[in-house]
């Protein structure tokens, strides 16, 4: 072999090698096996405005007459599958302790058509009508489960994230709390929603590092791709919910640094508003734009992916209790009316 092409051929080796180190250092998420669950993931598809929409769902086996429905909203460019697995299938466990539906539904182009008005993705610029997509889903869903369902959650993950906050402002009587993670509301100028100035109750996971969302406002930007326009910071971004909810001081306690390897830790601030913790901000120091998780699998582009806390489940626990609260509510309103 000549000596030039032995010369190439040991390049090209060394390139592979060094864009494999690559793609498993900072692009590739992890692997994390499925775990053992009462059911398996359901796959379904609707055809809406001529266009045909999929969905993923997760219900326990056995369990009938379900009347809680979760949303699990995905990030730009991923998929209802995908988000699935960055949450490390914490929700399918949830679902089968608790009894309630999961929902996984996929965006339009693999994007939601959230507030960001600037969006230059095909969801935002066909102006997608994605609630129109959650209400069929749910009609889907009632007659195949034959259930009701009473009470509707759904949190998210960045562009995700951003699709609860359009949920709460558009549709503040069809939600009843939502959690969006690595997002903040975008500034008044970049607003295409429809304010309701209806109080939703909402818990935040933000890092303070993130470098696609960050945490003290800016301009978002995805690959030098920056026509999602610039947010709002995220206590902005809380006091705008909490100047609606009529809610007391916050409270502020550090969390237990349990994996002080990942150099990160979280602070929570909670508000009492008309009477119980319905505002919480999780503040994830030194956190990226990922989902805080004791198996977190986020690539290292995104940034420190923080392993103290299980974000599914404090996001459970969260609308679990706001859940249990309307539930006394509408017990007491029952009572006083027979009683009348």
């Amino acid at each position: 072999m000549k000596k030039w092409l032995k010369i190439a051929v040991l390049i090209i080796g060394l390139l592979l090698v060094a864009a494999f180190t690559l793609y498993k250092l900072y692009l590739s998420p992890g692997f994390l096996e499925e775990p053992e669950l009462s059911a398996k993931l359901q796959t379904d598809s609707l055809s809406i405005d001529g266009e045909s929409r999929s969905f993923d769902w997760y219900a326990p086996a056995g369990k009938k007459d379900i009347h809680t429905i979760l949303y699990v909203l995905h990030g730009s460019r991923s998929s209802g599958q995908e988000v699935r697995i960055s949450t490390a299938f914490e929700f399918d466990k949830i679902a089968d302790e608790e009894g309630i539906l999961i929902v996984y539904p996929t965006g339009f182009g693999n994007h939601w058509n959230d507030c960001r008005a600037s969006a230059d993705y095909s969801a935002n610029t066909a102006d997608i009508d994605d609630f129109a997509f959650f209400e069929l889903m749910e009609e889907q869903l009632e007659q195949k489960l034959e259930s009701r369902f009473h009470y509707r959650f759904a949190t998210g993950h960045s562009n995700g994230g951003h699709m609860c906050f359009k949920l709460a402002l558009e549709h503040p009587d069809w939600i009843h709390g939502i959690a969006p993670i690595s997002a903040n509301l975008p500034i008044d100028n970049n607003l295409d929603c429809n304010k309701g100035e209806s109080f939703v109750p909402i818990c935040l996971i933000n890092g303070t590092a993130d470098n696609i969302n960050p945490y003290k406002g800016g301009l978002v930007e995805i690959l030098g791709n920056v026509s999602r326009g610039t947010v709002l910071s995220t206590e902005e971004t809380l006091a705008y919910w909490t100047s609606l909810g009529s809610c007391s001081a916050p409270q502020t306690k550090n969390l237990a640094d349990t994996a002080p390897e990942d150099k990160s830790h979280i602070i929570r601030t909670s508000w009492n508003c008309k009477g119980i913790v319905q505002v919480i901000n999780y503040q994830v120091v030194n956190g990226g734009h990922t989902i805080p998780h004791p198996k977190s699998q986020f690539p290292k582009l995104l940034g420190i992916s923080n392993q103290d806390m299980n974000a599914p489940r404090a996001i459970w626990n969260f609308f679990k209790a706001i859940r249990e609260a309307r539930e006394k509510q509408r017990t007491m309103e029952e009572r006083i009316e027979s009683e009348e």
